[in-house]
């Protein structure tokens, strides 16, 4: 069981995501407020999701340079901090920024990496925003089959 929750599959799909969440809000109220579309909705059903979720997503494939990826989504949210502030207030949203990395278990690939810079570090403070990291296995040579 263990295994399936940190496997996920034989190629590495690293992404980041800048979401925001709550139990139940109008996901349109974000984009009209922000004025970027979501790339991902989740609405709260019984008994899953749990929660409403709000998704900007940025691919990243297989790329191992994820630090290039986290400047694109910072670009694009930090002209809009207050609106993001005033949109969490008025709905009581958290926002969340997410990595889910595959690291390769084949020993002649790189593992991802990035660094978390002051801007971006000043862009999650004055949004607060948590940060929360998924790491998965990817085995591109096969050797979980084995």
């Amino acid at each position: 069981m263990f295994e399936k929750l940190t496997y996920s599959g034989t190629e590495c799909n690293n992404y980041l995501c800048f979401a925001f969440n709550a139990l139940e809000f109008d996901v349109k109220a974000i984009s009209e407020s922000i004025g970027i579309e979501a790339t991902s909705i989740m609405i709260k059903k019984d008994p899953v999701p749990k929660s409403t979720m709000w998704e900007y997503r940025i691919n990243a494939g297989n790329d191992i340079d994820l630090e290039s990826h986290i400047e694109k989504l910072i670009d694009l949210f930090e002209p809009k901090i207050d609106k993001i502030n005033d949109i969490k207030e008025k709905l009581g949203l958290t926002t969340r920024l997410q990595f889910v990395i595959d690291i390769d278990i084949n020993p002649e690939s790189s593992t991802p990496y990035f660094g978390l810079n002051s801007r971006t570090i000043n862009f999650l403070n004055r949004t607060g925003t948590d940060v929360d990291f998924d790491l998965y296995k990817a085995d591109t040579i096969g050797l979980l089959d084995k």
